[in-house]
């Protein structure tokens, strides 16, 4: 919980130093003339973007300060710098063990949208599946000012708690193991999940995928003993308004890549292949809470790709549930496959604006690594605004180009479209495929978050894990109930 001004201990704060010393008339006297002392002795610990843990015994018990470098910070400075020091100094408090954190921002020359972004993003901890290990979260954090803006600062508190409710959901979904996140368990989780009067929740199973013909979600599941389902979730927060922003989620709860399968190295992780879908189920939860006036439809296709006697075969002739036939050439090109399906569903639902989120290619991965998201649509102004918001909420994307000539990568001798362009541009080519099921009056956003959706390795904070990417952009977005 983050808040300001609000009642709690004082033993462990953060404070900003710099030749100043502002700080020296805002802490306890003897605490004042020892962490003085300390950086008179250490010079480096004022520099900007310096962090130091300093402990001192003061008033009969133990305090822990976060001593965080202020001096020649630039004039012009991305707020995104602000964004990175709040984690890193989560980060420190989580590994002092502490309960409660203190941030006198007084001191500190900080965005504070930034700051509480930052120390929300980091304070996140997995261990579910820990038996002997406690969460190293902070429970309480108080933002201290003599700001008479506390009311508004509150309000900044209360929304960032909200959107990360969303993106701990969706970072917990992620995080959990194939073997308990099967599609079924998935859809069943939603509806736990996601309770409020003015959601409706919709869930179809393979016997009805397969009665209404959505043949792209039903051949990529026909492979497991996990059937594949198909979730939607409506918010309606604006019943009067047939504006519609449909969030589409590919939800591959594991992918082996079918009978085109993938090497061992590759195979680990492939949990993390729902994470469009655990993103738009954090959209929802989020919303739920910050109660914005928009109508948004979650649509979920969740399979699990497993080779089996039952598999999608290479060469197999798919009919799409829109009607377009897809001459599979790789069983690994999946999360396309469900994607157009459930766009087509989405549309068919009264979906005016589309975004659609996939761990979907490598290849973005090799374009872009494990940076930036990567962005295609049918409609540049809309991007434009997206790209600005993305970066205004620290989430870093990029356009890749989507000319018409990668689109005859996708030609097929035998059936209207197949299901991968090749090696070469191959981002931009299973975007173009998506491209090919949204009504061109539509207006769509593609984005492939192979690279952002899960850190495979540890970060510089030691944040390991899924992210949930997208959340925050998506809900900017939404912001004032606009689309």
């Amino acid at each position: 919980m983050i808040t300001c001004n609000s009642n709690g201990s004082l033993d462990t704060m953060a404070v900003g130093v710099d030749k100043r010393m502002l700080v020296m008339s805002r802490i306890p006297r003897e605490d004042a003339q020892v962490i003085q002392a300390y950086v008179e002795k250490h010079p480096g610990s004022m520099c900007y973007t310096s962090l130091r843990t300093f402990h001192c015994f003061s008033e009969g018990r133990l305090k822990t300060y976060f001593l965080i470098g202020l001096d020649d910070k630039p004039i012009r400075y991305s707020t995104y710098e602000d964004f990175l020091m709040a984690q890193r100094l989560m980060a420190a408090a989580m590994a002092e063990g502490v309960s409660e954190l203190a941030v006198m921002i007084d001191t500190l020359e900080i965005d504070l949208p930034s700051l509480v972004d930052g120390l929300l993003y980091r304070n996140y901890d997995f261990t579910h599946y820990k038996t002997h290990t406690k969460t190293k979260t902070v429970r309480n954090i108080n933002l201290i000012t003599s700001s008479r803006d506390i009311k508004e600062y509150n309000t900044l508190c209360y929304v960032y708690s909200a959107i990360y409710e969303g993106i701990y959901a969706a970072r917990d979904l992620v995080n959990m193991p194939s073997n308990d996140l099967t599609p079924r368990k998935f859809a069943d989780n939603v509806t736990s999940m996601i309770k409020s009067d003015n959601v409706t929740i919709e869930s179809i199973n393979k016997w009805n995928l397969e009665k209404r013909k959505i043949g792209g979600i039903v051949a990529v599941g026909k492979g497991s003993m996990n059937p594949p389902q198909l979730v939607s979730i409506a918010y309606q927060g604006d019943p009067d308004s047939r504006d519609v922003l449909a969030v589409v989620g590919k939800g591959v709860t594991y992918d082996s890549g079918g009978l085109s399968l993938k090497s061992h190295a590759n195979l680990e992780f492939m949990k993390d292949d729902m994470a469009g879908a655990a993103t738009a189920v954090g959209v929802i939860r989020a919303l739920i809470l910050l109660k914005y006036p928009v109508n948004v439809l979650a649509v979920l296709p969740l399979v699990e790709n497993i080779p089996s006697s039952m598999a999608c075969h290479v060469d197999d002739v798919v009919t799409m549930y829109n009607g377009t036939t897809v001459e599979i050439k790789n069983t690994d090109a999946e999360g396309r496959l469900i994607l157009a399906d459930a766009i087509t569903y989405a549309q068919e639902k009264g979906a005016t604006r589309i975004i659609d989120l996939a761990t979907l290619t490598g290849a973005c991965v090799t374009a872009l690594g494990t940076i930036r998201t990567g962005m295609m649509g049918n409609n540049q102004e809309w991007m434009n605004r997206f790209f600005e918001i993305a970066d205004k909420v620290h989430e870093k994307i990029w356009q890749l180009p989507a000319d018409r000539e990668y689109e005859e990568q996708l030609r097929s001798e035998i059936a209207d479209m197949k299901n991968t362009g090749g090696r070469d541009a191959g981002a931009i080519t299973a975007g173009l495929f998506i491209k090919q099921f949204v009504d061109p009056h539509t207006p769509w956003i593609h984005l492939d978050i192979a690279g952002t959706a899960f850190n495979e390795k540890k970060d510089k904070t030691g944040f390991f894990g899924a992210t949930g990417v997208g959340i925050k952009s998506i809900l900017e977005l939404l912001r004032g109930g606009q689309q």
